[in-house]
């Protein structure tokens, strides 16, 4: 890979200087360096190099505007950002203008060489480098996160351009999109060693079980405390530690997990004495936290705090491009669960998941495809799959019907009065059993219960 010609561009004559050492060392023989913005698209249109390094906050010309003109000129040029900006509109922008990658300064130079040695590449007929596929697909963080769709790429960029800030991260995004895959590659992007991330499930934690689940106790703090015992903060010391559901928190818990964050300090339960947290805290969350901010039941100062890094995970509708290598993955996934052969995918059935508009995300593909291959031969039917995919469709129906509705009022609900309605209306239909009114909502047992509590 030393052969390939790198451009550097940056106006800061220092960053130059330690790129162009820190590549000649990597046995980079062709390295040059531009430190002004009017000098680069002349230097591209004469020698054409392989890789460009590109600063975007340059004098007179932005570097957006750089990396603009040079893929429009030349898309076979791999462009890696390197830049302050710790913004995910700003890596999300510059990945979809076709940048290979995005590092936040300081440069993590280890991961640099590795992004630029990973870098696929073949000669065209006009002995031009031309690129493949990403190369943050092929981290080994990411390689349970089955993609090729281009926002889901800018996402693994971004999380790579934050791997050394320890501040938290939220994740969120729609039940089935995969935050606990995202949160276990931003784990092993943050945390150099070799380290397991500890996992919580915030969902029907009261404020007590809170503080013992993150806390712990010593011994005698209450009744049955017959031992000390370390809670997961301390136990994800120099690790991560994953708050999933994170909108489901009881509102006492917010204010303990506020200074946790604020201070980086907690007390166990039954001893004065402050600790410290050394883990790395990633939330996520299936709720709009703005609606809980909004209905009062979300700190609007904790969700700050939460917010530095926000990873937003797109839905399976916004990524169509996905479905033909997610539903291979799956039918080989569940052929090797039943114990049989994988059946071919028809053409028709491939074009048929493809062009259908779908609802739901990864989980309800999954569901989609297992009723077909339990009932598959050779060759996966499409008939099941039509089947359940109607009563998608119907559902959808349903909820076009429930938009019109409410066009035609005056006067909207608020967000609290419709979900209580709603909430009500399933509890007297199941005749408050709590586990099938949560599944007619839509939503986790756990979830339900924290609302029912919330409305007394």
């Amino acid at each position: 890979m030393g052969k390939q010609s790198v451009l550097i561009v940056d106006d800061k004559k220092d960053v130059l200087r330690g790129l162009k050492l820190m590549l000649r060392t990597h046995n980079f023989s062709s390295v040059n360096t531009i430190s002004s913005a009017e000098k680069v698209m002349p230097f591209v249109h004469k020698y054409k190099p392989d890789i460009i390094l590109l600063d975007l906050h340059m004098p007179k010309v932005n570097g957006i505007e750089i990396l603009a003109d040079i893929k429009k000129s030349y898309q076979s040029i791999a462009v890696i950002i390197i830049t302050a900006d710790e913004q995910i509109d700003v890596a999300v922008d510059c990945v979809r203008m076709g940048a290979h990658d995005y590092f936040v300064k300081p440069v993590d130079q280890s991961r640099l060489i590795l992004s630029i040695n990973s870098i696929p590449y073949q000669k065209d007929a006009n002995n031009s480098p031309t690129m493949i596929v990403s190369q943050a697909q092929k981290d080994r963080p990411f390689k349970k996160i089955i993609t090729r769709n281009q926002l889901m790429q800018s996402l693994f960029s971004y999380i790579q351009a934050i791997s050394n800030s320890t501040r938290p991260v939220l994740i969120t995004g729609d039940t089935g999109t995969g935050k606990e895959l995202f949160a276990q590659a931003i784990h092993k992007v943050r945390i150099k060693q070799p380290a397991e991330m500890v996992t919580v499930n915030i969902a029907g934690l009261d404020n007590t079980t809170f503080s013992d689940t993150l806390f712990g106790h010593y011994k005698g703090a209450f009744t049955g405390a017959a031992t000390t015992r370390d809670g997961l903060v301390k136990r994800a010391q120099n690790s991560s530690l994953f708050l999933d559901e994170i909108g489901d928190l009881d509102k006492n818990s917010q204010v303990k997990l506020l200074r946790l964050l604020q201070d980086g300090s907690y007390y166990p339960l039954g001893s004065d004495k402050l600790h410290y947290n050394k883990a790395q805290i990633i939330a996520a969350t299936n709720h709009n936290l703005d609606e809980l901010i909004t209905e009062g039941s979300f700190r609007r100062d904790l969700y700050h705090r939460l917010q530095v890094h926000i990873v937003k995970i797109p839905n399976l509708a916004e990524r169509p491009d996905d479905i033909p290598l997610l539903s291979e993955y799956l039918v080989e996934k569940i052929s090797e669960e039943l114990g049989k052969p994988p059946p071919t995918i028809p053409k028709e059935v491939m074009q048929y998941l493809t062009d259908y508009s779908f609802p739901g995300n990864v989980r309800e593909l999954e569901t989609v495809l297992y009723n077909a291959v339990i009932q598959a031969n050779d060759i996966l039917p499409l008939a099941p799959i039509e089947q359940v995919l109607s009563g998608f469709s119907a559902n959808t129906q349903n909820d076009q019907e429930y938009i019109q509705m409410l066009a035609q009022l005056k006067s909207l609900p608020s967000i609290h009065n419709i979900t209580s309605g709603l909430i009500n209306e399933a509890m007297k239909r199941t005749d408050d059993n709590v586990i099938n009114a949560s599944e007619l909502l839509g939503i986790t047992r756990q979830a339900l219960y924290k609302r029912l509590q919330r409305n007394k």
